[in-house]
């Protein structure tokens, strides 16, 4: 009688092993895609992260810069002046001179500026190295009434803060409970204003549209 040999039993029980080591192709995709999902959700989370340490950053600067106003109001009896020319929305970069509203800010709080223009030699207000800089390599020296007309103090999210000296009450603005003598603000990170124009009586128009819906004021 005629007899096969058997396969050893060793050699099926790897075979075995091995199958039930492998991963099909679906498992595959399905870890890839596992793997995918919470990269993205780890994603999103540093972005809020990151998002939230920006508006607090820029709260607490605009908060600061508040501070330094009414300082330099108390000595010079006035806040920086910006009449219709100078009050133009523009948190851009391009451009930049002494005689906007940012570039006006900027050297009446590093006292090179006095409430109507005059050019002095005082004390400054701010701490520039809190601050990031739209120049930093052109700092304005002690003792000397000499402007930067390429200078600006930046948001977190690289954009100059805005300022306006305000002689009326903001057009169709009822959130202000009183007028304020300026308007201090970031653009937030859509980078536009809900600013748009500046009457010839010293009033500032607000917009309530999505463009200005993260602007953060100083005085608001």
């Amino acid at each position: 009688m005629h007899t096969f040999a058997r396969p050893p039993v060793r050699d099926a029980r790897l075979k075995r092993q091995a199958a039930a080591r492998a991963f099909t192709l679906i498992e595959l995709l399905t870890v890839i895609s596992i793997i995918g999902i919470l990269a993205a959700i780890s994603l999103g989370v540093v972005r809020g992260v990151r998002e939230r340490a920006a508006l607090s950053q820029a709260k607490a600067e605009l908060a600061s810069l508040a501070q330094a106003l009414e300082a330099y109001k108390l000595q010079y009896g006035d806040y920086p002046q910006t009449g219709p020319a100078q009050n133009q929305p523009d948190p851009a970069l391009a451009a930049p001179s002494d005689t906007d509203g940012p570039g006006i800010l900027f050297n009446a709080l590093t006292g090179k500026r006095g409430p109507a223009g005059a050019l002095i030699a005082g004390r400054s207000f701010v701490e520039l190295s809190r601050y990031t800089l739209q120049n930093p390599t052109a700092l304005p020296a002690e003792g000397n009434s000499t402007l930067q007309a390429r200078n600006a103090l930046l948001d977190p999210w690289g954009n100059r803060y805005l300022y306006y000296y305000k002689t009326g009450a903001p057009s169709g603005a009822s959130q202000w409970k009183e007028t304020p003598g300026y308007i201090l603000l970031t653009v937030g990170p859509d980078a536009k204003s809900g600013i748009t124009g500046v009457s010839t009586a010293g009033k500032i128009t607000l917009t309530t549209g999505s463009e200005g819906a993260d602007d953060i004021y100083a005085n608001k």
